[in-house]
């Protein structure tokens, strides 16, 4: 995980498809797709962490999404790191996307009906920036067949660590610092989305009087000074 610390003395600014089979011809287990194909196949999906030491620790839950070409085939979460899910298809190739650290509770998260790659997590009213990973891979699922995937999330959020301003006036009494600008959100495919946002730090006076700090850690999308890229 990116931990940063600030120490500064002025506000800091950052700036396929498959044949179709009747009724007659399905194996046990299987069921026709809302298309009148089968779920013939399986895709599980598994996830790790791809940094060394605690970077490697997987943030969850973990929002997994399954496209065929433009169409959100599955939505399904990894609640933590001893599940792995087994998906039902039609066999085909498969575009497998993945957010982790994103839960219900903190973000507004795309559905099956209205996913597409670009579609942004947003975060809900009065909630902050949770450990955002995300990764993508491509699965190929032959008839009766089983995939494994295994997703190697990579970190897209910074850790604000540490921010201390010194030397303020006495008679200050309040300080904080923004940072800007900054991605806002991340999409389905794990590319950044909605430049040009920023973040506020509150800070707390010390017992020195002129030295104002920061009382906890906070998560902050990157710089937005480059155009979105995908893992």
């Amino acid at each position: 995980m990116k931990k940063l610390s600030l120490i500064v003395s002025v506000l800091a600014v950052l700036g396929l498809t498959a044949c179709e089979k009747g009724p007659d011809e399905l194996g046990e287990g299987m069921s026709p797709s809302p298309t009148g194909q089968v779920t013939n196949s399986v895709l599980q999906v598994r996830t790790r962490g791809t940094s060394p030491s605690e970077e490697a620790t997987v943030a969850y839950p973990v929002q997994v999404y399954v496209f065929q070409g433009s169409d959100c085939k599955a939505v399904q979460t990894i609640g933590d790191e001893g599940q792995t899910l087994n998906i039902p298809l039609v066999e085909g190739t498969y575009s497998v996307y993945a957010v982790g650290g994103a839960s219900a509770t903190d973000y507004t998260l795309p559905t099956k009906d209205n996913a597409t790659t670009t579609t942004a997590l947003t975060l809900k009213e009065g909630r902050s920036l949770t450990d955002l990973m995300a990764a993508q891979a491509t699965a190929t699922l032959i008839d009766g067949g089983t995939n494994t995937v295994t997703l190697g999330l990579q970190r897209k959020t910074m850790l604000i660590q540490s921010v201390a301003i010194k030397k303020i006036p006495t008679a200050a009494t309040a300080v904080s610092v923004t940072i800007a600008p900054l991605w806002q959100a991340l999409t389905v495919s794990g590319a950044f989305a909605n430049a040009g946002q920023s973040q506020t730090i509150a800070l707390t006076k010390q017992a020195d009087n002129r030295t104002w700090t920061n009382d906890a850690t906070a998560f902050v999308m990157p710089p937005a000074v480059s155009p979105p890229a995908s893992v």
